[in-house]
C-alpha cells in the first residue's frame, strides 16, 4: 500500500478519477468504467503505467463531502480478474456514502477544535499575567506558564495537586475562597493581596468569572478564572504610560498604579500626602474612563490593556519604576 502511494504522486495530475467523482451530487456513487469511455481508457495513461501494474482495473466511487472549493472522495478499487463492480454494488456504497460524511464532518469538527485550542492555549501561556482556569470541583482546565513560575517560586503561593491556587497566608486563603464561591454563584469576584514571605510586594490575584461558550470550554459556566499580577515579575509601568493605555486623569492614573502594585489605599494616601476623599475622587475618574464598577474590573481592564499594548508604545520612555518620582514615593 505505501508504495502505491509512493508511485502514485508522480501521476497525480493524470487521475481522472477525483475530478470524475466529484463532479457527481454528494452521495452519488458511480464506476470508472461507465464514466469513461472505452477508447478514452484504452489510451489512458494513469491505468495503463500506475493501476494495472499494481492490480487495479478499475474503480468505485462516491463524493462524501464538498465544502469551499474541496472535496472529500471514497474510491474502492476493482483488482484485475475480479468480477465487475455492479448496481448492487453502487446501492450499497450510495447507502454507505451519508454515514461517511457524518464520520468526516466530525473529523474535521475535532481537528479544528484542536487547533483552535492550541491557538488559545499558546496565547494564554504567552501572557505575564499567571492565568489558571478552574470548573466545578476538578481539577484545573488550563493553567498558563506564568502561573506554574509564581507556584515554583514558592514565595507565597502554590498549587494543590489538581492545580488549584493556594496561598501561604491564611487570610488570604479564606478571601480567595470566598471570592472563587461568589463566582460560582453568579458574583463579579474580586481582588485578593496575597503576602511574600521574601518581601516583595505582594501578589494581587483577581478573581473572576470564566469566559463561557462551547467555543473556548464547554461546559465552564459557573467556572472560575484566577488571574496574577506579579508586580515584581517585570518593570511597573508609570502612571502617564497608564493614563495613556486607559485614558484617565494623571491622579487616577496614580492610584491605579498603586493597586497594580497591590499597594493598599489608605497607605498610598498616607505616603501620598493626600486625603481618602481625593483617593476616592481620582477612583471614581478611573471607573468613569474605564466604564468599570469594581476595582476587580478596573484591573481587569488595565491588565489586559498593559500586557496587550504597552510594549508597542512609540515613545520609547522607561518603564523602570526608579524613573517615575511617583512609584518612588508609593514604594
Amino acid at each position: 500500500m505505501m508504495s502505491f502511494f509512493a508511485n502514485y504522486m508522480p501521476y497525480a495530475e493524470l487521475d481522472p478519477g477525483p475530478r470524475a467523482f466529484a463532479a457527481l451530487a454528494i452521495g452519488k456513487a458511480s464506476i470508472t468504467n461507465r464514466m469513461f469511455s472505452e477508447s478514452f481508457l484504452h489510451r489512458n495513461v494513469f491505468l495503463h503505467e500506475l493501476l494495472r501494474p499494481h492490480g487495479v482495473e478499475a474503480s468505485l466511487g462516491s463524493p462524501v463531502l464538498s465544502d469551499s472549493g474541496r472535496f472529500a472522495v471514497i474510491s474502492v478499487h476493482q483488482g484485475i480478474n475480479r468480477r465487475n463492480y455492479d448496481d448492487d454494488d453502487i446501492a450499497r456504497l450510495e447507502r454507505l456514502a451519508p454515514h461517511l460524511t457524518r464520520a468526516l464532518q466530525i473529523r474535521r469538527l475535532f481537528l479544528q477544535s484542536e487547533a483552535r485550542g492550541k491557538a488559545l492555549e499558546s496565547i494564554v501561556d504567552r501572557n505575564e499575567t499567571g492565568l489558571i482556569g478552574l470548573r466545578g470541583d476538578g481539577p484545573a482546565l488550563f493553567m498558563n506558564r506564568a502561573a506554574r513560575a509564581a507556584a515554583a517560586a514558592c514565595d507565597g503561593i502554590g498549587l494543590d495537586r489538581n492545580g488549584r491556587l493556594v496561598p501561604a497566608d491564611r487570610g488570604a486563603a479564606m478571601r480567595l475562597a470566598a471570592l472563587a464561591a461568589d463566582v460560582t454563584r453568579g458574583g463579579a469576584g474580586g481582588l485578593v493581596r496575597i503576602p511574600r514571605p521574601s518581601g516583595h510586594t505582594p501578589y494581587v490575584v483577581l478573581v473572576s468569572p470564566l469566559p463561557s461558550g462551547d467555543d473556548l470550554f464547554p461546559n465552564s459556566r459557573g467556572g472560575v478564572l484566577f488571574a496574577i499580577h506579579d508586580p515584581a515579575r517585570r518593570a511597573t509601568p508609570t502612571e502617564r504610560r497608564i493614563a495613556q493605555l486607559l485614558h484617565i486623569p494623571f491622579g487616577a492614573a496614580k492610584v491605579l498604579q498603586a493597586i497594580l502594585e497591590g499597594i493598599d489605599l489608605k497607605d498610598y494616601a498616607d505616603r501620598a500626602g493626600i486625603s481618602m476623599n481625593t483617593v476616592r475622587f481620582h477612583l471614581k475618574n478611573a471607573f468613569a474612563g474605564t466604564d468599570t464598577h469594581s476595582q476587580a474590573d478596573l484591573v481587569r481592564v488595565a491588565l489586559s490593556a498593559l500586557n496587550a499594548l504597552e510594549p508597542h508604545f512609540p515613545d520609547g520612555t522607561s518603564m523602570s519604576p526608579a524613573s517615575s518620582p511617583t512609584a518612588r514615593v508609593l514604594r
